[in-house]
């Protein structure tokens, strides 16, 4: 900026020289003198660039609250509901008193709404819009408690002719919301629209003229809301249309109705799905949101109906908005393709649910292909709405699976589910890493990271399958158990192998957290519960290759550091190292004491052995950590002869024959010796 600035100095002065230059040969060809104008000054730069431009920043101003529009707009609502219970109870005076008869009161009446009619075009011509707008909803409300008094409080219109009245004022109603632009008035006069049939009571209506009537005043309210584009109107006709064939349904109670009322909604369902299509339906009134909404509730009528015109309305839903799914794509109308397919599995999902099995496990099953092919679909073809609707199917499928399937026979329903939970679960990971959508707030390594949960649900399916092909043995509960963990050891070792993967590492850290979690258990669990040689040294060798197994992952940390640092926790050798001590020094009392123990050794001998035990763990300690110059592993193990001596002093002294604490203490002090003058030459 700097540089372009002087450029633009220089190039001014230099103009400024050549204007000078030309004024004076001017001057001269004239003969007059030379003289500069005041306007001629040289040019002088400016100095700072806050001189140079000058921006004026304002802050909005907040708008004030205008009270007397407010004021003018609630006072004229207020006043005439006031006014109407004035006028009510005149007429509870003049009736009272004979004055006003039953005829004259019907008359009032209309005449009344003539009025309210008269006043309320008069101010809303003059711009007093809102009172005028008070008023005519003032002449539709009194003209349809009018004729419902005249109908069914005093008899003097059939319900034909009542009827007929009652819908003109509707028409009229709807008339002056278009001519007003009045979403108001639209609303007023749905309100007055649905509820004039339980007004008047009509016991020669069916139900078929009901629902005609019923369906003809939404449509009307329908094309009203969208010649004028009103999202609040279509929104309260949509509700009321159906809470008024609800509330017709309960008070009627008439049985066979309901596939008159269930034609309806569909019929609605169908008209609204078919303007939407069209075009002819603005998408800030009638968003997506309602098609699902719309969907909702026509589930909820089908639900009504008999088993066998439940299964084929549904069966026909799920069809239609397939259908609906290939035209979209066929179009290559992205976002209703994202629509009618959500819709589609949620159709299709229906569908499975009604059916009545004996076993809920198959529908379970195809709810899981469903909504996996459901999720393919989304993926495949970029729909986020698609991919949420599946999403929770195969989800509610997967864990009722994962939760409540046990499996009693390898050749079952339940196997077959989680069968398909885990090969489904398999091809979705693969979708996902193929056709990850690029709108979803997701990447490929939130979606490593969602392999655990098919880690955890393939291991849980193998601990599963050894319960059930050890149903038939009886083996004891130690050996049961050790083979269980015999599969985990082999699985999860496996496991681990999954960090040669690309996408596997969060595999493999998980694998291993689960290893060294499978040793706590390992730890926990009996070596056997009777005397038997065979099954004896099978738990034994479970449990040496567990550790044999944590030896050479340690040794691989060690080496290649794999796995060192997992998330922001950074782990040392010289740690690990302590824990593999730890154990270690557990692993090898269990074993010593649980074989003592089950083949009944004396105390001497176990105190003997014990103490050689220990004596041999605490001088390896010491020449490990020595060697690889890890100081706690080295010091742990020094204090380890430490308690050892004490030991040898304190327990083993007093506890044991006089021959067996000099074969003790001979041993113990030759070794201590060689150990110690192998110490000294290093």
């Amino acid at each position: 900026m700097a540089e372009d600035q002087q450029e633009i100095l220089k190039r001014l002065e230099h103009l400024e020289k050549e204007m000078k230059l030309l004024k004076e040969q001017q001057a001269q060809l004239m003969g007059k003198p030379v003289q500069v104008a005041k306007s001629e000054r040289p040019f002088k730069p400016l100095e700072t660039p806050s001189e140079q431009v000058k921006v004026v920043v304002t802050k909005p101003v907040k708008k004030e609250f205008d009270f007397e529009k407010a004021l003018s707009q609630w006072l004229p609502r207020v006043f005439m509901f006031i006014l109407l219970l004035g006028v009510l109870w005149g007429l509870k005076v003049g009736m009272d008193n004979g004055f006003i008869t039953n005829p004259v009161r019907i008359v009032m009446g209309y005449v009344g709404t003539g009025l309210l009619y008269y006043f309320g075009m008069k101010y809303y011509g003059k711009k007093n819009k809102v009172f005028g707008l008070t008023l005519l909803g003032g002449f539709i409300a009194l003209g349809i408690l009018t004729t419902f008094a005249a109908h069914h409080l005093y008899g003097y219109f059939s319900f034909i002719v009542a009827f007929i009245v009652g819908v003109a004022y509707i028409a009229a109603g709807l008339w002056l919301s278009e001519k007003t632009k009045s979403e108001t008035l639209t609303i007023f006069s749905a309100i007055a629209g649905f509820l004039l049939p339980f007004l008047l009571e009509g016991e020669s209506a069916t139900s078929i003229q009901f629902c005609a009537y019923i369906l003809i005043l939404f449509l009307s309210l329908f094309y009203v809301s969208l010649r004028q584009k009103h999202k609040i109107s279509f929104y309260i006709s949509f509700l009321l249309f159906h809470l008024t064939l609800v509330t017709y349904g309960v008070l009627s109670g008439e049985i066979g109705d309901e596939p008159i009322i269930v034609g309806t909604v569909l019929l609605q369902h169908m008209l609204l799905l078919v303007f939407y299509l069209k075009g002819k339906i603005e998408r800030h009134v009638f968003t997506e949101a309602l098609i699902y909404s719309n969907f909702v509730f026509a589930l909820g009528w089908i639900k009504v109906l008999t088993y066998n015109q439940e299964i084929i309305v549904f069966g026909l839903f799920a069809v239609l908005y397939i259908a609906l799914s290939v035209i979209s794509f066929s179009k290559k109308d992205d976002l209703l393709l994202g629509v009618f397919s959500a819709v589609a599995i949620l159709a299709i999902s229906a569908f499975v649910l009604v059916f009545n099995m004996d076993n809920g496990i198959t529908k379970i099953i195809l709810l899981l292909i469903n909504g996996a092919a459901g999720l393919w679909v989304g993926f495949r073809y970029q729909t986020k709405r698609t991919i949420a609707t599946s999403s929770f199917i195969y989800i509610m499928a997967g864990s009722a699976v994962f939760l409540a399937t046990g499996i009693y026979d390898l050749m079952s329903l339940e196997n077959l589910s989680w069968i398909v939970l885990l090969l489904t679960l398999g091809f979705l990971y693969y979708t996902a890493y193929q056709f990850l959508p690029k709108n979803l707030k997701v990447d490929l390594k939130k979606i490593d990271q969602s392999l655990i949960g098919g880690q955890i649900i393939l291991l849980v399916y193998l601990l599963k399958l050894t319960a059930v092909a050890l149903s038939d043995f009886k083996i004891g509960f130690a050996t049961n158990e050790h083979i269980h963990l015999l599969v985990m050891i082999v699985a999860i070792g496996s496991m681990i192998q999954f960090s040669k993967w690309a996408r596997g590492k969060y595999l493999a850290y998980s694998a291993v957290i689960l290893y060294l979690f499978l040793g706590l258990i390992t730890m926990g669990v009996r070596l056997a519960t009777y005397i038997e040689f065979e099954k004896y040294m099978f738990n034994l060798s479970v449990e040496v290759l567990y550790l044999i197994g944590l030896t050479i992952l340690f040794i691989t940390i060690m080496k290649d550091k794999f796995l060192i640092k997992l998330a922001k926790f950074s782990v040392k050798l010289p740690l690990l190292a302590i824990i593999m001590q730890v154990v270690y020094f557990i692993f090898l009392n269990k074993w010593f004491l649980t074989f003592v123990h089950t083949y009944k050794w004396d105390t001497e001998f176990i105190l003997l052995a014990h103490t050689f035990l220990l004596f041999a763990f605490a001088f390896a300690s010491v020449s490990i950590g020595r060697k690889l110059d890890w100081k706690y592993v080295k010091f742990i193990g020094a204090g380890l002869i430490v308690l050892c001596v004490l030991k040898l002093f304190i327990i083993d002294l007093g506890a044991v024959s006089i021959l067996i604490r000099a074969i003790l203490f001979t041993i113990v002090g030759i070794v201590g010796l060689l150990y110690s003058k192998s110490l000294f030459k290093e």
